[in-house]
């Protein structure tokens, strides 16, 4: 009878979809503008660390995962700042403890409004309409009201759907939370530029407990053969269980770049995601890179936010199989189209396996290792070099350069 009655109180706050049973609350995504939807973010909660909830009501043991992820769902909670954006698309899911898949518990846009279109909005409401509570600010407490009591009542409800409980110790590529991330295809890169993150417990996991290069290097293996791709993803991992090592924080780094992630956040679940830049404008630029036997094609996914910061943004070059790069850094514009970028002397060396002031540079690693990144936006042209004070490619000692147009409506 509890669960009936449960489950007809969140029929009647929002549609339950055939079948899943997945809450959807669309109202934020209906009321933003298009161009807020830059980014997305999937909340991933691993079914190992969930307990099944008794007939008396929610198990205690639930509580600290459900308590961090109220977090991102409470517009009216001056902490959410921190972790999403205005109108962002959020989805949460349990990663079903026996690999099977991800079960979705709920979806929709995150009721925020932007600084800027909120002075706007201030500014054509007008007192009669503030003192009769139809004014925006009271609409949009309602809202935020709702979309987080039906968030929250999802969290109890999904719980009873998901394959949930604490399996056998296993190593961690082969584990349920990987193997049920495998399966999922759910990154619709229209709705935004992906962001993972991740709820689970290190200690339910083996980890090479060996050097960090020995275990950067394992990682890449297992990752490959895992099948996992995040889509370019940011990734930010929280641990309701002890701290990673640092073996196991390299691991992890290096498991999720192989993986086409970029680990962002490692941490517990008293923390946040390290940042939250969100981006304003996404482009795709196509073109070729020239190597000592030959040119190749080169994509690159460039973002920005609101003050230059270069984020979510990826480099992969297709030779003999794709090699990628995430990438930081600046961009300094004196148009909108007219910009130089300054990079962060990171980028390729981002795949070495021993991390050092000193760059490893390896025929097998993207780019060959090179730290040093710069191009020039000019109107819808791209042109650039890839170089490294401390070492280079034969036949190419000057660099790597590379050529890209901007390609419209790119997806990558």
């Amino acid at each position: 009878m509890r669960a009936l009655a449960l489950l007809a109180l969140l029929s009647a706050i929002l549609p339950v979809s055939a079948g899943a049973q997945t809450l959807v609350d669309e109202s934020a995504c209906r009321a933003s503008a298009p161009d807020q939807h830059r980014r997305q973010t999937v909340l991933v909660v691993d079914g190992g660390i969930v307990v099944p909830d008794g007939p008396e009501g929610p198990s205690e043991a639930n509580r600290p995962w459900r308590h961090f992820v109220s977090l991102f769902v409470d517009a009216e909670n001056p902490v959410i700042q921190q972790l999403v954006g205005p109108a962002e698309r959020l989805t949460i899911a349990i990663a079903n403890a026996d690999g099977s898949g991800l079960t979705t518990l709920f979806g929709g846009c995150v009721p925020l409004v932007d600084p800027q279109q909120a002075a706007r909005l201030d500014g054509e409401t007008s007192g009669v309409a503030t003192f009769f509570g139809t004014d925006w600010r009271s609409q949009q407490g309602k809202l935020a009201e709702s979309f987080a009591r039906s968030a929250r009542l999802s969290l109890v409800e999904g719980v009873g759907r998901a394959k949930v409980g604490a399996p056998s110790r296993q190593p961690f590529a082969s584990g349920g939370l990987v193997r049920s991330l495998a399966k999922f295809r759910g990154f619709t890169l229209e709705a935004g530029l992906p962001r993972l993150v991740i709820v689970t417990n290190v200690g339910l996991y083996e980890f090479p407990s060996g050097t960090v290069e020995a275990a950067r290097r394992q990682a890449r293996a297992d990752a490959e053969a895992s099948g996992l791709d995040l889509a370019r993803a940011e990734v930010n991992f929280f641990s309701v269980g002890p701290d990673a090592t640092d073996a196991t924080a390299a691991y992890l780094s290096a498991f999720f770049l192989a993986a086409k992630g970029k680990l962002e956040t490692t941490g517990g679940l008293g923390g946040t995601p390290s940042s939250n830049k969100l981006p304003i404008v996404v482009d795709v630029y196509q073109g070729s890179v020239a190597y000592p036997d030959g040119e190749y094609p080169v994509r690159m996914r460039l973002a920005r936010d609101r003050n230059g910061s270069v984020i979510h943004s990826w480099l992969e070059v297709q030779s003999d199989r794709a090699r990628f790069v995430p990438f930081a850094g600046l961009l300094n514009c004196t148009g909108p189209n007219d910009c130089d970028y300054v990079g962060d002397r990171v980028f390729a060396q981002i795949w070495s396996d021993k991390p050092d002031p000193d760059p490893e540079c390896e025929a097998w690693m993207p780019f060959a290792g090179l730290r040093e990144l710069s191009f020039r936006i000019n109107g819808d042209g791209l042109s650039g070099k890839i170089t490294d004070s401390g070492c280079y490619v034969a036949g190419k000692e000057d660099g790597l350069e590379f050529e890209m147009k901007r390609v419209p409506n790119g997806i990558f």
